[in-house]
């Protein structure tokens, strides 16, 4: 102030007016400073006022401590309001949660299952939105009767709660609807009171009808490629390269003899491929995985140990990294198609032959027939007749149209074109009646041995001879066929079996295990055969 030459107040000072070794006793004050100056105006005492505001500083402090106690209450109960307010807003959170929940859900009170709250997919789910305070039975009487009031009894009672899986259930669309059916993912699980007692039960889950009904489609469709593929004869496959075992299609497994086996390591798959086909596998060397995938045709070892035909197609799938992680694929069984080409190289080999043994009787009937002929047009008209009995024969051979017939008819039928000179084809036997597939067959191996034996055999020269002959066996059911050749060239076994060989055993299957044999004598070559009879006269005089 003195400075300042300014008044100054100072609004409470504590004084401790208490004796020595006497508590405090604090006094307050409140003091005014004024500057005095004299006539020229200059700073010369400073006057000083005091007033004791003890009193007034006590009652100040009881009221501040009323006022804190009050801005206490005051500000508890601000609090209390807030928390109220924002477990109201998480309450209104929870129901908006509840109602907005994409699974269904709903409580249960009581033994009568009465609805308390259920949200909008249990609504949409049931077809009803007015379920609050019933009772199930009256709100879902559709579900009486398919168990679902007796789950709830049984997790009211046991305290335990229920979890289904896939549950058929038939809802009504809307009340008064027929129902239909609905498959559910649901818990059924118990609440209890503040005493622990079960009080009601709180259903959630989820409708898994869409879902259901695309497992049944891929399942469906997923059969329909087996059946497919089991028709067909394909399996597919997949080959894990890291681990080197091949998970397949049981169409798969059973064309390579794995029946039953889930994973099948690559060497037991190599081991039952052929050995000469062993190089178009995808793990031969010297050749990339995509070049060894390509379509390939091998030979497949069954567990009876015969072998099959399969063809296989496959290609390579890379990791994320680009590199080769597995080989999928696909194989099907080729086995009718190879046999079939079989058969088509047989019939072609088999054609060949049979020109080439028509064309050698032409020769031979040609060049016996001027041989012996007085003229050229008496010539030409045999010429003319006997091809035309060759156009006949070929004709029954190709169609396969030989008949039930008498054993003596069927064999003079089949060497007429062959023996132009009568008494060199002696034949003998009793009456004998054999079936159109017999007759067939020995209509075939007599044209054949016919022909051999005018190209190379008894009938290749002059005073050769063949004798046919033919006994029945006691009871009647077989006849024992013999084509003897004699006055031909020295007979040699050949080095190999020539086709026509094939043909024979191939044209007369073994009857009662006796097979048809050739025996190559140097005298002329003799053929046996067992027939399968269907009818003949015993003590009939033989045919001539």
């Amino acid at each position: 102030m003195i400075e300042t030459e300014e008044s100054d107040h100072i609004a409470l000072i504590p004084y401790d007016t208490s004796g020595p070794g006497q508590p405090p006793q604090m006094r307050y004050w409140s003091a005014t400073h004024t500057p005095v100056f004299d006539a020229d105006g200059r700073f010369h005492l400073i006057l000083q006022h005091t007033e004791d505001v003890t009193e007034l500083q006590r009652l100040r402090s009881a009221t501040r401590r009323d006022n804190m106690s009050e801005s206490s209450v005051l500000r508890r109960a601000a609090e209390v309001q807030a928390a109220n307010s924002l477990l109201a807003s998480e309450v209104d959170l929870v129901r908006s949660l509840f109602r907005q929940a994409p699974g269904f859900m709903a409580l249960l009170a009581g033994p009568d299952h009465v609805f308390q709250l259920a949200n909008a997919a249990y609504e949409d789910l049931v077809g009803r939105h007015d379920l609050i305070g019933l009772r199930l039975a009256e709100a879902l009487p559709e579900v009486v009767g398919q168990g679902f009031v007796e789950l709830l009894d049984q997790v009211m009672r046991t305290g335990e709660p229920f979890i289904g899986r896939g549950v058929l259930v038939q809802l009504a669309p809307t009340p008064g609807d027929p129902p239909v059916d609905h498959f559910l993912d649901f818990i059924y699980q118990p609440y209890r009171d503040a005493s622990g007692e079960v009080v009601g039960v709180f259903v959630q889950g989820h409708d898994i009808t869409e879902q259901k009904k695309a497992e049944q489609d891929v399942f469906r469709q997923t059969e329909i490629l087996r059946l497919a593929q089991e028709a067909g004869g394909f399996g597919t496959f997949e080959w894990d390269l890291a681990t080197g075992l091949l998970t397949a299609s049981p169409a798969f497994r059973r064309l390579y003899g794995f029946d039953g086996v889930e994973e099948i390591p690559v060497r037991a798959f190599q081991e039952r491929v052929h050995p000469d086909d062993a190089a178009k596998l995808a793990t031969s060397p010297g050749q990339t995985l995509e070049e060894a995938l390509q379509y390939a045709e091998y030979r497949v070892r069954q567990p009876s140990g015969d072998y099959i035909w399969v063809g296989r197609q496959g290609t390579v799938l890379n990791d994320a990294q680009g590199r080769p992680s597995r080989v999928v694929g696909a194989v099907h069984d080729i086995t009718r198609r190879k046999q079939f080409e079989a058969q088509l190289e047989t019939l072609a080999r088999e054609s060949t032959h049979r020109v080439k043994n028509l064309l050698a009787i032409v020769q031979a009937i040609v060049s016996q027939t001027l041989r012996k002929a007085s003229d050229i047009d008496s010539a030409s008209l045999a010429i003319r007749q006997r091809l035309m009995a060759i156009a006949a024969t070929q004709t029954a051979l190709t169609n396969g149209t030989v008949a039930e017939s008498d054993l003596d008819t069927l064999v003079r039928s089949a060497l007429e074109l062959h023996t132009q000179t009568p008494g060199r084809v002696r034949i003998a036997g009793p009456n004998v009646v054999i079936d159109g597939k017999t007759a067939l067959g020995l209509t075939l191996v007599l044209h054949e041995l016919g022909t051999n034996a005018v190209k190379y055999g008894a009938l290749s020269r002059e005073g050769g001879h063949v004798d046919i002959a033919w006994t029945i066996e006691a009871g009647g059911r077989h006849a024992d066929l013999s084509w003897r050749e004699s006055g031909g060239p020295r007979v040699t076994a050949p080095a190999r079996q020539g086709f026509g060989s094939h043909l024979i055993a191939r044209s007369l299957p073994p009857v009662d295990g006796v097979e048809a044999t050739i025996d190559y004598a140097p005298t002329g070559l003799v053929f046996r055969v067992r027939l399968a009879v269907g009818g003949a006269e015993e003590g009939s005089p033989p045919a001539q």
